[in-house]
């Protein structure tokens, strides 16, 4: 567990490196597709996936030729330290793998992939575990069969990916000129930065945190700070399922300035992750001495060192989770300083400092403490920050969340509704109305009720698609814009000739000045244009 902790920033250095182009590139992806700007998101992806490979190649060259005094940096134990350097020299060898591989699978859920990205993730951490398992115990290598493991792991992602490719089962849109591609990647680290920063932060955390806990408390101390980042690798995968479900979405909804859907899919967010965590610290808090006994910590002076760490730490998931769900909204919004300083200060701006008074005020217990006084701080700071913003944003931007107002576009209609044909034909009722109320005449408001409606038939009449389509009508430039997004398999009214609906997609196109259909995320998002008499020219 000692040798594993003093290779931890290795690790964190290439999570940063796939987090700044995986998460950032993402982001920029899903935002460019919600735009329909479909250049830019070819370009994200083939700038992201081929950076992440070339940062992994570097990775492994520079910790090549510095190899004595990187590993005499992060090792300290001179009786560690022969074990530590194979371990280091093989970790090196997942770097040109892990990156690019992780940067790739970031873009899946923002592609309409996200099963796919799941099934990456799982099969690299199974494999991994397997493995560990067959090298460390079958086999007998020790904890240079945790490095081993971590490379098979990869690999065998990497065999995913590319079945996946030659079956044509991923289709992402990718740029045909990829040197071009590379102009995307200023916006790309800027989106990125804050998830980068994190991890960064956290290999600076490793180094002060190991020497604090090894000098008030040994070995075990740092044992028990292993198993204490152990046991947060876990949480974050489930945290990790409402962030990248829920972030290329927030990006989609961002572009087509879906203010009212980015506020309730970000309280869903924090709602979810909340009970997640809530859970994972109980479960923590009632099976702390088998967690340990898990990672093969049963001595009597180490596990209770352990157990009392875990039992404390684990406090900071709570509002923690929150905190790394709520800088990724920032950055989608716009806020990228803002979720910079957040991350440092979370990474290692105010946890070394808080760490290390604690740990002279009360010891060992005043380090373990530090981590949920950190976060408890961090989300004050974000309360008081955020008024303060809010107040000076002339209306912009509401609540302690930041939510966004946009008075200039804001939907006349903005509902969810249901394949019921009665649910259909009310729609048709509000739009109509709502049309009216807005100063259109009483010609342009029929088409756009008429639109609507011939749209959620056509939509209702695909079965393989979702109960639930959510409209959203605005008046924009002095035109009807309708967004129709609905879950299910690809379609395309425009495209679309099949013969139970022909004549309901022909009076669709005839209603119609523009008909513009994207399929993201596993869902189909059409605009609907309806031009009115004042209208700017399309």
């Amino acid at each position: 567990m000692a040798i594993i902790s003093f290779g931890m920033p290795l690790m964190l250095i290439m999570a940063a490196a796939y987090n700044l182009l995986g998460s950032g590139g993402a982001a920029v992806y899903a935002m460019s597709l919600g735009r329909r700007d479909h250049e830019t998101a070819g370009k994200s992806i083939t700038a992201a996936t081929r950076t992440g490979l070339a940062v992994g190649l570097l990775l492994l060259i520079l910790g090549k030729l510095l190899f004595g005094p990187i590993t005499g940096m992060l090792c300290h134990d001179e009786e560690l330290m022969p074990r530590f350097q194979h371990y280091f020299d093989l970790l090196l060898l997942s770097s040109p793998f892990l990156v690019p591989i992780l940067t790739f699978a970031s873009f899946l859920p923002a592609a309409g992939y996200p099963k796919y990205s799941t099934i990456i993730n799982v099969v690299a951490n199974v494999v991994n575990i397997s493995m560990d398992y067959v090298y460390i115990r079958i086999l007998g290598m020790g904890v240079e069969g945790a490095a081993w493991a971590t490379l098979t792991g990869y690999l065998a992602a990497l065999l995913i990916i590319m079945i996946l490719i030659i079956r044509r089962r991923i289709k992402v849109i990718i740029s045909k000129e990829p040197l071009k591609s590379f102009e995307t990647i200023a916006e790309i680290v800027k989106r990125g930065g804050p998830d980068a920063l994190t991890q960064i932060g956290f290999s600076m955390q490793f180094a002060v945190i190991n020497s604090l806990a090894g000098s008030y408390a040994g070995t075990a101390g740092i044992v028990a700070f292993s198993l204490c980042i152990q046991d947060n690798s876990v949480v974050s995968v489930f945290l990790g399922a409402f962030i990248g479900s829920s972030v290329p979405f927030l990006s989609v909804l961002h572009g087509q300035r879906d203010f009212r859907g980015e506020e309730g899919l970000l309280k869903t967010a924090l709602k979810g992750q909340l009970m997640i965590v809530t859970i994972s610290v109980i479960l923590l808090e009632l099976l702390a001495p088998q967690a340990a006994a898990l990672y093969n910590i049963t001595g009597t002076a180490q596990q209770a060192i352990a157990v009392r760490a875990l039992r404390i730490y684990a406090l900071t998931f709570i509002i923690r989770g929150s905190v790394i769900i709520y800088f990724r909204y920032l950055m989608v919004i716009g806020f990228s300083g803002y979720a910079s300083l957040i991350s440092a200060l979370d990474g290692f701006g105010a946890i070394i400092p808080i760490a290390w008074l604690m740990c002279h005020a009360f010891g060992t217990d005043g380090l373990w403490c530090a981590f949920p006084v950190t976060a408890a701080l961090i989300m004050l700071f974000i309360i008081i920050c955020n008024q303060r913003i809010a107040a000076r944003s002339d209306g912009r931007l509401k609540g302690i969340l930041l939510f966004e107002y946009d008075g200039k576009a804001e939907p006349i209609l903005d509902v969810t509704i249901t394949k019921d044909p009665a649910s259909i034909a009310g729609i048709s009722e509000k739009l109509h109305e709502a049309c009216e109320k807005s100063g259109l005449n009483r010609q342009e408001a029929m088409k756009a009720a008429l639109a609507v409606e011939e749209m959620a038939v056509y939509a209702s009449n695909k079965k393989d698609q979702n109960v639930y389509m959510d409209i959203i009508a605005r008046i924009y430039k002095g035109n009807v814009e309708i967004d129709f997004r609905s879950l299910g398999d690809f379609f395309d009214p425009f495209e679309d000739s099949e013969s139970d609906i022909m004549e309901n997609t022909r009076m669709l196109r005839g209603i119609a000045s523009k008909i513009e259909n994207e399929y993201m995320l596993g869902m189909n998002s059409t605009r609907i244009i309806i031009e009115g008499s004042n209208s700017q020219k399309l």
